[in-house]
């Protein structure tokens, strides 16, 4: 995985300042960017950023955490999961080439 090495912009904590398919750095590091439908979808379903901030925060343990854990969805490779009010959607993303690419797939459970 890329360590963000190419000065990517750090990924912001609030949705409305996120530009479809630009490249960010989370704080792990690692690349991520998004697609227009996710960033509406996160507008949307995310006010607070409690899925920005699990992103940003990378991959951790299945239980108990907040942050990135592997996806069941076929084709995704990782899914935001937050703890408390929003968290029974998930946004699911990809990884293509280097970058963890979030096209706007969300699940609810």
């Amino acid at each position: 995985m890329s360590d963000c090495a190419s000065d990517p912009p750090q990924l912001p904590d609030r949705w409305q300042e996120i530009t479809a398919e630009i490249v960010y750095c989370s704080s792990e590091p690692r690349p991520i960017a998004f697609s227009a439908n996710q960033i509406q979808m996160g507008q949307l379903y995310d006010s607070v950023g409690k899925h920005l901030k699990a992103i940003n925060k990378g991959i951790v343990p299945s239980t108990g955490n907040i942050g990135l854990v592997p996806s069941e969805i076929a084709d995704y490779d990782l899914k935001s999961k937050i703890l408390g009010k929003g968290g029974d959607r998930r946004f699911h993303g990809k990884i293509i080439e280097t970058v963890l690419y979030f096209p706007g797939k969300m699940t609810t459970h």
